[in-house]
């Protein structure tokens, strides 16, 4: 004989979680939408994404890779392109906005972790919306939560919301307005759908960290070759001053050939791990050194011309402006 049916939850409780995803997909796009509004005032919305902004580039590398798909595209750059508002962008485009055209730092605790409660910043606020959506989303199996666990979630949610900007008294009111199965079911599929679009842009972000290690490797052996070169230059007694010039020239072109690869790898680092951000900051004090040896063996050949005799065949053999970045995706 067959067993019974499991019953299923009662209406209160997945009306409870319904609710819940409503206050997230609702308020957390509000609250993300003031946010951005704050750093990019909707009067001059079109100003800051028109071609040839530094906003611009950054969005197409985006759309490039995925990160943005083309109804976002759409949303970002309508017709005419001076209608764009951030009222039509949906919550997952929020936040890969924020955290690329903002100049948002990750929290000291991350994106994905809970903030302590001293941090009451814009980025710890926009972390707890998400911590929260993914501790309300491990309901989602179930689609209920019981009262108890109800009221400490709005209370969590809401606290970050307020602070974000959102009206206490709209979200108040949400607690207890009317919500039909339908609507139920319509903010459980948007809760998920907003997991789901993230899930993603963080699966590609994985794989542009794993690029960006590779080719800081690449930069670290091509620094390495250039300090190198660079001691050999100091401590050379064979070259007359033009040679030297012609080497320290060289080399100069070299530092700036990866200072300038570095900036753009600079442009991605809120995305990535804080030990990618520390190489990013150690190659970049080991140029600066290398730029100082530099300046100090230019002056020292201007004072001695003259002393070295002919050039004996020293050349400079560095590399880096070779290195194409094949592997790193421009985001």
């Amino acid at each position: 004989m067959a067993s019974a049916p499991t019953l299923a939850p009662s209406t209160k409780e997945t009306t409870n979680y319904a609710r819940l995803c409503r206050l997230l997909v609702d308020g957390g796009t509000k609250a993300l939408r003031y946010a951005f509004d704050k750093f990019h005032s909707p009067a001059n919305l079109f100003n800051v994404l028109k071609a040839g902004s530094a906003e611009h580039s950054t969005l197409q590398s985006l759309k490039k890779k995925r990160i943005i798909n083309a109804t976002q595209w759409g949303k970002l750059y309508p017709s005419p392109p001076s209608s764009v508002t951030s009222e039509y962008f949906d919550i997952t485009l929020l936040m890969v906005l924020l955290r690329n055209i903002c100049g948002l730092a990750a929290p000291a605790t991350g994106w994905d972790s809970l903030p302590p409660a001293s941090d009451t910043s814009v980025e710890a606020n926009i972390a707890r919306v998400k911590h929260y959506r993914n501790s309300v989303y491990g309901h989602a199996s179930q689609a209920f939560v019981d009262d108890p666990t109800f009221n400490s979630f709005w209370q969590d949610v809401s606290a970050a919301l307020v602070v974000l900007g959102v009206d206490a008294a709209a979200i108040t009111k949400l607690k207890t307005e009317t919500i039909d199965p339908d609507m139920e079911t319509h903010y459980r599929e948007l809760l998920k759908e907003w997991k789901k679009d993230e899930d993603n842009v963080k699966d590609k972000l994985k794989k542009m960290e794993g690029a960006i290690r590779d080719d800081l490797e690449d930069i670290k052996s091509e620094l390495g070759s250039v300090s190198k070169t660079l001691e050999n230059l100091e401590m050379s007694s064979v070259e007359s001053d033009d040679a030297i010039r012609d080497d320290v020239k060289c080399i100069k072109s070299e530092i700036g050939s990866v200072s300038s690869k570095l900036r753009t790898l600079e442009t991605f680092a809120a995305e990535i791990e804080d030990a990618i951000q520390d190489d990013l900051k150690d190659i970049k004090t080991e140029i600066g050194s290398i730029s100082e040896k530099l300046e100090s063996l230019e002056i020292s050949s201007a004072r001695h011309e003259g002393q070295f005799p002919s050039n004996q065949g020293f050349t400079c053999s560095i590399t880096i402006n070779t290195l194409k970045f094949s592997r790193f995706p421009y985001y």
